[in-house]
């Protein structure tokens, strides 16, 4: 096998190499005209090397094809030394590694900025394997990212044991298709407190929207006359209430005190809800379609109503519009219907934002319990 060059490891081209020389590969192929941000300034480098955070990757065999794109965008905005750890069928308690450079060129007349993508392949005999194979190569004093994309409950040993270490958890399920248990086992505070689910993200356009309609004199007296609150949304495949809708009604629940009293899945893609505010009943309603030409679970409107009949609408023209029209029916409000641009956060958008979020998310942790028993997962273990 031909010795691997610097300049091809900076196209992106991956080596094997054995897992014992992972660290004195890269020190190689890196080379000496790479600068390290924070290291020493070099007369002449041609390539920056930046490393934020340790993010471990996890991709099972059923990880969607699209992960290694939205890696790639997520290492630009957010470089990392990503560790992906891929789970085939070989057989024998092995672990197969291999490495290669991500970089960019930010400006004409900078050196590329780059970061390394580690790939560790083992099969189910050697899953077992992989946290002491991760360990070693985790570079010290930066946070411990784990990105976890499967079923937890697949190799649920793998997760804890790392989940259990990670600064920081970022769930990644598919939505709607993940089961209610496996988001209360990937998202349980015991194992990591610090857990996120990046459908969380996928409402930050929606909270902004929702909240100027109470951004007034008096925004709690407002809001504590909340009678309804209805979203709409449209998922790929079959009818089916999704997280990112669970989410947005989760969030007004835990912020304004709501209390859960019951749930009824009316139909596919239909969810009624009851919940007890201190002001009286709220009812709750999640409408999904489903399409075949939906690329991601989307919310597509949002209806709130008072007690005062007052009443506030959001709604997308069409799917993967980035303009939403604002209709607002209140004494206490600007009523002249508006299009305002709030684009919807794509995969790559909410994985960044799950890396440099904060780690303590209050709305999230308040949300989290209300979202669980939306999705039928049930309250979280004691």
């Amino acid at each position: 096998m031909a010795e691997a060059t610097t300049d091809a490891f900076l196209s992106g081209q991956g080596f094997p190499v054995d897992p014992n020389q992972i660290e004195a590969e890269l020190t190689r192929l890196w080379g000496p005209a790479a600068e390290r941000a924070g290291g020493p300034e070099l007369e002449s480098p041609n390539v920056t090397r930046i490393v934020l955070s340790n993010l471990v990757v996890e991709a099972g065999p059923k990880c969607p094809e699209s992960l290694e794109a939205t890696l790639d965008t997520v290492a630009e905005r957010h470089p990392s030394r990503a560790i992906v750890l891929k789970r085939t069928d070989q057989p024998g308690r092995k672990v197969e590694a291999e490495i290669a450079a991500l970089c960019h060129l930010p400006s004409a007349d900078r050196p590329q900025v780059c970061s390394e993508r580690i790939i560790l392949r083992a099969g189910p005999d050697a899953v077992d394997l992989l946290p002491g194979a991760v360990r070693p190569l985790l570079e010290a004093n930066l946070p411990f990212v784990l990105w976890w994309t499967e079923d937890p409950r697949a190799t649920e040993s793998l997760f804890r044991d790392l989940a259990g270490e990670c600064s920081r958890l970022i769930l990644d399920l598919p939505d709607p298709l993940a089961e209610p248990e496996a988001i209360r086992i990937g998202l349980d505070p015991s194992t990591n407190p610090f857990a996120r689910d990046t459908a969380w993200f996928g409402i930050t356009r929606w909270r902004e929207l929702v909240a100027q309609f109470f951004d007034c004199r008096d925004p709690l007296a407002m809001l504590s006359k909340l009678a309804s609150v209805e979203v709409s949304a449209i998922v790929p495949g079959e009818p089916r209430t999704p997280r990112i809708a669970a989410w947005l009604v989760a969030w007004l629940a835990g912020q304004l005190g709501w209390t859960p009293v019951d749930r009824l899945e009316a139909g596919p893609g239909r969810l009624e809800a009851t919940f007890r505010s201190p002001a009286g009943e709220v009812k709750v309603a999640i409408h999904a379609a489903g399409s075949k030409d939906a690329g991601a679970a989307q919310i597509l409107g949002v209806n709130l109503a008072t007690r005062g009949d007052d009443t506030y609408h959001l709604a997308r023209p069409e799917p993967g519009s980035p303009r939403v029209r604002v209709n607002v029916s209140s004494p206490s409000a600007c009523a002249l219907p508006r299009i305002v641009l709030s684009p919807e956060l794509l995969a790559p958008d909410r994985v960044t934002a799950a890396l440099e979020s904060a780690r303590l998310d209050p709305p999230f942790a308040r949300a989290l319990p209300h979202a669980l028993w939306l999705l039928g997962a049930g309250p979280l273990p004691r």
